[in-house]
């Protein structure tokens, strides 16, 4: 490079440092107020997912007591406490009443509809 062209490039180089550096710097500030912001309202959104997070386990928790108090199959299924004696089986309780039995073949509740 000649000396003529480095004289000519100085007030260019001059000018875009003048002008250039501010504008340079506020949108260095502004582009890292705006990732602060992102990284706050990410953490707050992270906060708030895990209240709720462990709102809905203390939800299911309570209703797995409720349930476990209050059926007595469920535990025995689980296997969470095994009765001493098991529960009789009662195949009759399957069945339909012999009533019910005896009128399956005739009129039943659908034969009987009118549409």
């Amino acid at each position: 490079m000649s000396s003529e062209m480095i004289q000519a490039l100085i007030p260019i180089v001059s000018v875009l440092a003048v002008f250039g550096f501010p504008v340079a710097i506020v949108f260095v500030l502004k582009y890292f107020k705006l990732k602060e912001r992102e990284l706050a309202i990410e953490v707050e959104s992270r906060e708030r997912s895990q209240k709720q997070q462990l709102a809905i386990e203390q939800r299911v928790e309570r209703l797995e007591g409720v349930l476990l108090s209050l059926d007595h199959d469920v535990r025995a299924r689980l296997g969470i406490e095994q009765s001493v004696a098991p529960l009789p089986s009662r195949p009759e309780l399957l069945e339909a009443p012999p009533e019910a039995q005896a009128g399956e073949g005739g009129a039943g509740p659908a034969r009987g509809k009118v549409r």
